[in-house]
């Protein structure tokens, strides 16, 4: 993983090429946000809710449970960030799926909201995907 910041939601430095395992020490600035991306098998499940699409309405309901048990956290346009470590062996793009959930993966970020937790005192909360999870997200992002 590796976090650095961002200008709204813009980044501030050239993120793709900073190595592995670098992350943004400090207070963030007034008017900047911390991005994360994911290393490579964590995933970020992004649920968004934009005028009348409720990403929230588009998740299967036996997957609730699933998505409870791990590290997660609101947005600020009230979606939330699920993150996982993927079991599947599919690849999956960073993509949206149109129906307000999104996927980051280690080829892209998420706004890390939670100000007062590092990252890295956070993956331990992070929860495997399930067979079920990964048929699902296989579904809506596998590129194969």
């Amino acid at each position: 993983m590796k976090s650095f910041l961002l200008r709204g939601k813009k980044p501030i430095i050239k993120w793709g090429s900073l190595p592995e395992n670098i992350f943004f020490e400090g207070d963030v600035p007034e008017d900047y946000n911390l991005a994360v991306s994911p290393s490579e098998k964590y995933i970020v499940i992004d649920v968004d809710r934009h005028g009348d699409i409720d990403g929230f309405d588009n998740i299967p309901k036996h997957l609730k449970e699933d998505l409870s048990r791990t590290l997660c956290y609101p947005t600020k346009n009230k979606g939330m960030h699920y993150w996982f470590w993927y079991t599947g062996d599919k690849p999956l793009a960073n993509k949206a799926s149109g129906q307000g959930i999104d996927l980051r993966t280690n080829k892209g970020y998420v706004v890390w909201y939670p100000k007062n937790r590092d990252i890295r005192d956070s993956i331990e909360f992070i929860d495997d995907t399930t067979l079920d999870m990964n048929k699902w997200l296989e579904t809506l992002f596998s590129y194969i």
